[in-house]
């Protein structure tokens, strides 16, 4: 199998990139770090040409993880307008710049396409105004993405995960998630022979 995973420097993207080669699969990361496999803006679409490009040298593509996001917080009417832009860049339009160029070969020769959320996808919370703006389009997106997969050979998988002990937030609160328990929920899921469309993964 192999696999590109967007926001693979870090956090919940590094720890399913992690998980994904233990079990066999050849991973090519994506971040915006020098370190990463394809360095660059996950939600430029010349990152994803690179990223298919160096994907295809290992073999056939069959999974897209997009795990690229960003936290800025704040009360509505406290944002400007380059950190609106930076928040809905990176957790709305990667996840639709990536998918835009592999759906529709997931369709035709198959693969899975799991698109990371949030529970802030699911619900609205104060002082995440903008933040939840971004997840609930890229819900959107991903609900519709199930609709055309229907009866094609692409999976769509939909993945709400609550907070976590990542570097995605500064301060770790009461709580949270490991990151690597969340990851292994994500990579089970994806080996399941059976339908999965969407997770909600919260503490017990």
């Amino acid at each position: 199998m192999v696999a590109i995973v967007t926001g693979a420097s870090s956090g919940l993207g590094l720890s399913i990139a992690q998980l994904l080669r233990t079990s066999g699969t050849l991973v090519v990361g994506v971040a915006r770090r020098a370190s990463a496999d394809v360095s660059g803006d996950a939600a430029k679409r010349e990152t994803a040409l690179r990223a298919i490009e160096a994907a295809e040298r290992l073999g056939a593509i069959d999974l897209l993880v997009n795990c690229a996001g960003i936290g800025v917080f704040g009360p509505a009417g406290s944002y400007d307008e380059q950190t609106i832009a930076a928040i809905i860049d990176a957790n709305l339009i990667a996840t639709i710049n990536f998918c835009e160029v592999l759906f529709p070969r997931f369709k035709e020769h198959g693969g899975t396409i799991v698109n990371v959320l949030s529970t802030a996808a699911l619900i609205g919370k104060a002082n995440e105004s903008v933040y939840c703006a971004a997840k609930w389009g890229a819900r959107g997106y991903t609900e519709s993405l199930k609709a055309e997969a229907k009866g094609t050979k692409a999976r769509i998988i939909a993945v709400a995960p609550g907070g976590m002990r990542t570097p995605f937030w500064p301060e770790t609160r009461p709580g949270f998630m490991d990151q690597d328990d969340v990851a292994a929920t994500i990579v089970d899921a994806i080996s399941r022979p059976v339908d999965i469309s969407e997770i909600v993964i919260t503490r017990r």
